[in-house]
């Protein structure tokens, strides 16, 4: 008996000398993971922030409560200060930022929380309308831009890293592949894009920016599975950083520059006398709205005449935004002239106007507080939410026109 235990217990001795430096090794190994880690976020998250963009909703409520309520209308308008926040990156040392447009949807004034808790206001300089990105400026000492990697050269099922302000916590980082490309080579990847991350970074392991989130894959199926099974929010898409490079580089460009714009394209077979033809005017541009159209010859501009194309476009160009013009033309063998306001020349599909998009909703109108995260519904929901609401709206005034006609007199 005595050698059994004897031989049980230098058993013991002897897997416990084989385990505890196999543990020892996986948990120094897992330790520098960890490290890593780490080091990662601390690189990247210094040129990551908070963009809060703050507007007004209005809405109506009845003076009187209960049945008074139904009985006579006794409304009043209500407004309030609402939040919506988002992520976005430093682009460069300028202060140029990149963002989503759907954050600043409607906004009345927009602030940027700096990774160091820094707050400061930013100006906006536009939305792309065709991948939904925005610019901003801030004017800010001692940021830090963020290093711009080389998106073409991200291979399939890459490890990839997702920084920003979810849920108030900032950063919140997500971690996950690379999964696949749309067919104009957007990224979809499988990290969380928790309430928030619209607008932020994804990073390569290295720390190098190579996509801006754009959009959450959500699916229409239903499932049976368990609410901690619908794993909807795991997916993502992103913008590839070297299409974003493009854009944001002509933007910044023209913003420095101020170029003028009027909105017209000549016709450049129709020099004649010194004089062009329109071929096509912009839709809102300064010249649509003091009313230009296809088929006028412009005749001078700021009495300057038009020999070629080129001379029409620096003409153009060279006057200040924000400068009122004078422009002869002819329009049905009549002479006439009208003053168009010159604006900023942008890229084209780039919009200097307020997104007019959905914007998120926090659930307390009558709080000016920052929500910790907005609610976003998608543009399905909203609609069905909205005629509902619509539809209520209409049974509750039939309903008190019919209880104003029973009441007794």
């Amino acid at each position: 008996m005595k050698k059994l235990i004897i031989l049980v217990f230098v058993n013991i001795i002897a897997v416990a000398n084989w385990v505890l430096p196999t543990f020892s090794q996986n948990a120094s190994m897992l330790e520098k993971v960890q490290a890593e880690i780490s080091a990662l976020i601390d690189l990247t998250k210094l040129s990551v922030v908070t963009v809060s963009a703050k507007s007004s909703h209005s809405y109506v409520v009845d003076r009187d409560e209960g049945l008074l309520s139904f009985l006579k209308e006794n409304r009043q308008e209500k407004k309030d200060n609402l939040w919506t926040v988002g992520s976005g990156i430093i682009y460069n040392a300028d202060g140029y930022i990149i963002t989503r447009g759907s954050i600043l949807a409607e906004f009345e004034s927009i602030r940027v929380t700096l990774w160091d808790g820094r707050e400061v206001n930013a100006e906006y300089i536009g939305v792309h309308e065709t991948t939904g990105l925005a610019v901003l400026k801030i004017a800010a000492d001692n940021i830090t831009p963020a290093i711009i990697g080389d998106s073409d050269k991200v291979l399939l099922y890459s490890l990839v890293m997702v920084l920003g302000n979810s849920m108030g916590i900032s950063p919140f980082a997500s971690f996950g592949l690379i999964n696949g490309y749309t067919a104009d080579g957007i990224f979809i990847f499988s990290a969380p894009v928790n309430p928030g991350n619209i607008g932020g970074p994804v990073f390569n392991i290295k720390g190098e920016i190579i996509g801006i989130v754009t959009a959450q894959l959500e699916t229409d199926a239903a499932t049976l599975a368990p609410k901690y099974l619908d794993y909807g929010g795991q997916t993502g898409m992103a913008l590839p950083i070297n299409q974003v490079r493009q854009m944001v580089n002509e933007v910044i460009q023209m913003h420095r520059e101020q170029k003028g714009w009027l909105g017209v394209e000549f016709d450049p077979d129709s020099i004649r006398n010194n004089s062009l033809v329109v071929k096509d005017v912009k839709v809102g541009s300064p010249a649509a709205r003091v009313g230009l159209k296809k088929g006028d010859r412009l005749l001078q501009f700021n009495e300057s005449d038009l020999a070629t194309i080129d001379i029409a476009r620096t003409l153009i160009e060279q006057t200040k935004p924000g400068t009122h013009v004078s422009i002869n033309f002819s329009r049905d063998n009549r002479q006439l002239k009208v003053f168009p306001c010159i604006e900023k020349k942008w890229p084209l599909g780039f919009n200097a106007q307020k997104p007019r998009q959905l914007a998120s909703r926090p659930a307390n109108p009558g709080s000016e507080t920052v929500p910790p995260y907005p609610i976003i519904l998608s543009p399905t929901r909203f609609q069905q939410m909205n005629s509902r609401m619509i539809q209520m709206e209409n049974e509750i005034r039939s309903l008190k026109s019919q209880l104003q006609q029973a009441s007794p007199r």
